[in-house]
């Protein structure tokens, strides 16, 4: 048998343990909860892993201080702040997904990311 051949037969024998891992990591990212907040903390919203708005609490304090536009601004901002948050830990769940020492999800799929974002001008 050779290098190679072993190297492969011991990826397979931990294949098992490394996707119940991955598993688990997915499953925590999908059920983690992200805030974002503005206007000093005043207005807090949070979103789930998919970026979906799940609370929005807006202080006292912001709703008499703020006009509407400023107050729309500052609820814009903390849902904005939250997905970012979202996105960050998925990023950081993507990078983490690795077998043995194989190049993890997160970097085999930001190089098409980068190539997506380049040729069509919008964020993936």
């Amino acid at each position: 048998m050779t290098v190679d051949e072993r190297e492969l037969l011991d990826l397979v024998e931990r294949l098992p343990e490394a996707l119940a891992g991955m598993e688990a990591a997915v499953e925590g990212w999908s059920a983690g909860r992200f805030r974002g907040t503005a206007d000093e903390g005043r207005v807090v919203a949070t979103v789930d892993a998919v970026g979906s708005l799940l609370d929005l609490e807006i202080h006292v304090l912001s709703k008499r201080r703020l006009d509407g536009a400023s107050l729309g601004e500052a609820v814009v901002a903390a849902v904005a702040a939250a997905e970012e948050a979202a996105a960050r830990a998925k990023d950081e769940m993507m990078d983490g997904l690795r077998l043995g020492g194989l190049p993890s999800l997160g970097e085999l799929l930001g190089g098409a990311r980068r190539d997506f974002e380049r040729r069509s001008g919008f964020s993936a």
